[in-house]
């Protein structure tokens, strides 16, 4: 991969939560694809296109629905909808939501936000499913953490998928959420709480899962 592109998918990587996914998933994945590994090419998930993400108004309040994996998710009150792209030719979409205080450099310094990605990848769902049947296994492994980081389940509507919590002292705490729908679609969903602001963010982000829908 050229260091240009590297820079321009870094920058926009670095908005909001979704920065833990680019810079996690997306980005070590299609940097292996560059260098053509020849011990394990991943390849990068392919995400939706931005009319895929539709914004609905309803009575009580504003929603994402994402009809081609039956997802539906509720905007929180007062935050903004924002779309985020990658610098492909044929760009990719995912979609940030962000409090009204929300702040960026490079990544989220102040306030809340979440991210929401969907997309295909069939080799990333099946590494998913094989460390859900890990945990599913060995239950206490949910309980150790290994570089900051635990893994544990979570189920949506009967979909189970894996959930991710990182801590550090420089970026505060994120959780991520992927949830495989079929063989093929993923739904990642995640957060990042900015140092001194997880209690103010947390009850939205649980209030934010609690409304998730996926049938």
């Amino acid at each position: 991969m050229k260091k240009k592109s590297i820079i321009i998918i870094l920058i926009l990587a670095g908005i909001a939560g979704g920065f833990f996914y680019f810079w996690e998933v997306w980005l070590p994945a299609q940097i292996e694809k560059e260098q053509q590994i020849p011990e394990e090419k991943t390849q990068p998930p392919t995400l939706f296109r931005k009319e895929d993400y539709k914004i609905e108004e309803r009575e009580d309040g504003k929603y994402i629905v994402v009809e081609k994996v039956g997802l539906t998710v509720k905007v929180p009150e007062g935050w903004r909808v924002e779309y985020k792209r990658t610098a492909d030719i044929e760009p990719q979409y995912w979609i940030d939501l962000l409090s009204p205080d929300a702040e960026i450099k490079d990544i989220l310094i102040k306030g809340c936000g979440i991210s929401l990605v969907v997309g295909t990848t069939e080799e990333m769902i099946k590494k998913i499913k094989e460390n859900i049947k890990f945990i599913q296994e060995n239950p206490e492994k949910s309980k150790e953490i290994h570089n900051n980081h635990r893994s544990e389940l979570i189920e949506i509507n009967g979909y189970l998928g894996l959930k991710g919590i990182t801590k550090t002292q420089i970026l505060g705490e994120s959780i991520a959420i992927d949830i495989p729908v079929g063989e093929k679609n993923l739904v990642h969903i995640d957060t990042l709480f900015p140092l001194g602001f997880k209690e103010k963010c947390f009850p939205t982000w649980e209030e934010f899962i609690k409304n998730t829908k996926i049938d």
